[in-house]
């Protein structure tokens, strides 16, 4: 009889956590000593201040002191020196709280995580959260018709998990979030937690987790506002341009800290080929606005609200091979709400309520020119929900216990569902001790968890995982983590029923789908022989399960018919390299190479639109009287794409009908995306002690693009003026 190893994994978290804390009742709570009698600080638990990820903390440790040195079994936090022009690019001194669901150094974490600072999204120049992404070491940002999506370790975006302030957020399209929808001008940081992470936040996070965290007030007044103007080659681009306005203002005093952003953009359609009157990305409208409250009256109770809400309007114009031109509209109403109340106890105790609310619509219209035969319109609603309760608990200088239920519900309203609306919820559980258990020489920790989720639709679900960190001297450290992963079928893929008369197919969703599950291994290893080099190494592997994918049914009518099945087995693997070097006071240069293996098990061949090899570069120069200059780069390699592809995303897809007429080996055929290197500079000058601000930038210098394969926007010319006070 064999014995599942999903149950037996869970077992043996459970197992860690119960020895765990009856290792704390009889440990000795004091500094282990050196055999020459003295304590070694580089050898002891750095402290964690629990802190939900609504929270906000200064960019740099050296700023907050307190919570790192009110015990005094605490070794000192590094400190850049003042002529350290890049102290707030890396963030190697700053907080993360995405991998424990608590505030940790990021040096101090178990869990691998790679944080975008502030600093970093300023100087690049990024106007939302997919530009942000395109040159970070293993993550692959692609167009959809939507905007932007991500890919990461080799998975969909619909394998990655997005947060704001670590809840989640509701308006996937075509199971995508779109990464254009985040404006920069309300994100303090963004960070990046590759690998399973459903132990602690459940459903869809089996790629990982993308975490933005949303910007607070530091100052007791601050005040910014940025404004620019970009284009192109009018055979590209036309004449209209694109038009950015941003502002944020922010007040803060001993008992409340309070932030307001608004936001205003505005850009026409490109168009790869202008022979043809389809256009290749959409012109787009969009106004956000927003804001966030910390009311602290004593230090230890806090009240946290905050509101974003976008609205935009997308417009395109898309062809057929039948001769037909259709108009495309896309308005979009995107609503968040968030909630916090914290009370902190003790050192590093806390016990929090947190609650959010999400609403996405989508008013989508197809008006075919000169005909209403083939018009299309429908809307779409989604809401979500999300209460969680969470304690944060130092039983032991050793063992930090994070504990909590949590419950979430989704809705979703659409004329293309069958049922036309759809509702479940899911109620979890989730325990994680962070347990140090070696500290004479080197630092040993290990963090078990184990979280279980009660699905409406699809039962329980336990997922596993454990994670380590070996300080092995001060400048080098080794991470690995095993966990398991899951992800339900979403209403699309439930209950879909689209037809497209004017290709002629109908696909269909299948409410008899199970859930995907993924087994991950990450493993790395971090080197830092100076305090201005450090190199880096990590390898993965994700194995997933019951895969879902489309597949050809039956041809009852004149339309041909698909329907959404558990029909596959895939695997990613691979290994990434980095290295960042600071050198001569004012250059900063990061490399990073990524080799992503992928297979599809079933048809024995890659997963379509990955490319094997990857790199990235990212060039900072902080020169004397205010000059910055960026230039960020990333090489792709080809990638392969099959005319068997399951790509119904534009609706114009005739693909899986054309497969049907043709032999095996015609379908099994390989076309490839051409290699390209994607270039972008930018180069500012500030005024009036950093004040004001002037700059001008470049995205695609190369002016590299495949309409089919890498439909991106061709050179782009921009400038624009920033001011700070």
């Amino acid at each position: 009889m064999s014995f599942p190893f999903n149950r037996s994994l869970s077992y043996l978290c459970f197992f860690f956590l119960v020895w765990g804390e009856l290792q704390a009742q009889t440990k000795p709570n004091g500094k282990q000593p050196k055999p020459n009698g003295k304590t070694d600080p580089s050898s002891e638990i750095q402290p964690v201040t629990p802190v939900d990820p609504n929270a906000q903390p200064n960019q740099n440790a050296e700023t907050s002191p307190k919570k790192f040195q009110e015990n005094s079994d605490v070794g000192k936090t590094e400190e850049p020196s003042d002529d350290d022009r890049f102290k707030d690019l890396d963030h190697k001194n700053g907080i993360v709280v995405t991998g424990s669901r608590g505030e940790r150094r990021l040096k101090d974490s178990a869990v691998a995580t790679e944080v975008i600072s502030r600093k970093r999204i300023e100087q690049t120049g990024a106007r939302n959260l997919g530009e942000v992404l395109d040159t970070q070491l293993g993550i692959n940002v692609t167009p959809f018709f939507g905007g932007s999506q991500v890919q990461m370790l080799g998975l969909d975006s619909k394998y990655v998990l997005f947060l704001v302030d670590g809840q989640r957020v509701a308006g996937r399209l075509n199971n995508t979030i779109d990464l254009t929808r985040f404006k920069v001008q309300n994100i303090e940081r963004v960070e990046i937690v590759k690998g399973s992470s459903s132990s602690l936040y459940g459903a869809d996070a089996i790629g990982g987790v993308i975490n933005i965290i949303t910007k607070q007030a530091e100052k007791p007044e601050h005040y910014q506002f940025r404004t620019s103007y970009g284009n192109g080659r009018q055979m590209n681009f036309g004449s209209q341009g694109e038009k950015n306005m941003i502002a944020d203002v922010g007040f803060k005093n001993d008992f409340v800290a309070t932030n307001f952003f608004g936001g205003f953009n505005q850009a026409a359609a490109y168009d790869l080929d202008p022979r043809t009157p389809a256009t290749t990305g959409n012109s787009f409208q969009d106004n956000n606005l927003g804001g966030n409250m910390t009311f602290n009256p004593d230090g230890q109770f806090k009240v946290k609200t905050g509101i974003n809400y976008l609205n935009r309007n997308q417009a395109g114009v898309d062809s057929r091979s039948t001769g037909g031109v259709f108009d495309r509209t896309n308005m979009t109403n995107d609503f968040l709400a968030l909630g916090a109340l914290e009370y902190t106890y003790g050192k590093r105790n806390m016990v929090s309520l947190r609650g959010n609310f999400s609403r996405w619509e989508n008013h989508y219209k197809l008006d075919q020119r000169n005909s209403n035969e083939l018009d299309v319109k429908e809307i779409t609603n989604e809401f979500s929900s999300q209460g969680v309760a969470q304690i944060d608990h130092e039983v032991h200088k050793d063992h930090m216990i994070t504990a909590g239920v949590e419950s979430f519900s989704e809705e979703l309203q659409t004329d293309r569902l069958a049922r036309r609306n759809a509702y479940r919820t899911r109620r979890a559980a989730f325990i994680q001790d962070e347990w140090v258990i070696w500290r004479q020489g080197f630092v040993w920790r290990l963090v078990p968890g184990v979280r279980h989720d009660v699905d409406s639709q699809f039962g329980g679900q336990t997922t596993p995982k454990i994670a380590t960190k070996v300080d092995i001297t001060s400048d080098l450290v080794f991470r690995a983590s095993y966990g398991k992963g899951f992800r339900p079928p979403s209403f699309r893929e439930l209950y879909l029923r689209f037809e497209n008369p004017g290709v002629g197919y109908t696909v269909e969703g299948n409410d008899k789908l199970r859930p995907e599950k993924s087994t991950t291994v990450n493993a790395d290893l971090e080197y830092t022989p100076f305090k201005f080099w450090t190199l880096s190494l990590s390898v993965f592997r994700n194995d997933i399960t019951d895969l879902i994918q489309y597949s050809f049914g039956t041809r009852t009518s004149e339309f041909a018919t698909f329907q959404l099945k558990n029909v596959q087995r895939a695997y990613t693997r691979g290994v990434e390299a980095g290295s960042r070097l600071r050198f001569l006071k004012y250059f900063a240069l990061e490399l990073g190479y990524n080799q992503t293996d992928t297979r599809d098990l079933t048809t024995d061949r890659p997963l379509e639109g990955r490319a094997l090899h990857q790199g990235t570069m990212n060039f900072f120069v902080n020169a004397p009287g205010g000059w910055e200059f960026a230039l960020r780069a990333k090489r792709l390699d080809k990638r392969p794409f099959y005319s068997t592809t399951n790509d119904f995303t534009a609706g114009t897809s005739t693909a899986l009908i054309d497969q049907q007429t043709r032999t095996p080996e015609e379908n099994n055929k390989v076309v490839y995306g051409k290699p390209f290197t994607l270039l972008n500079v930018r180069l500012e000058k500030k005024f009036f002690e950093g004040r004001m601000s002037l700059f001008f930038g470049v995205d695609n210098l190369l002016d590299q693009y495949e309409l089919t394969y890498n439909p991106i926007r061709p050179r782009f010319y921009y400038g624009g003026l920033q001011a700070t006070f």
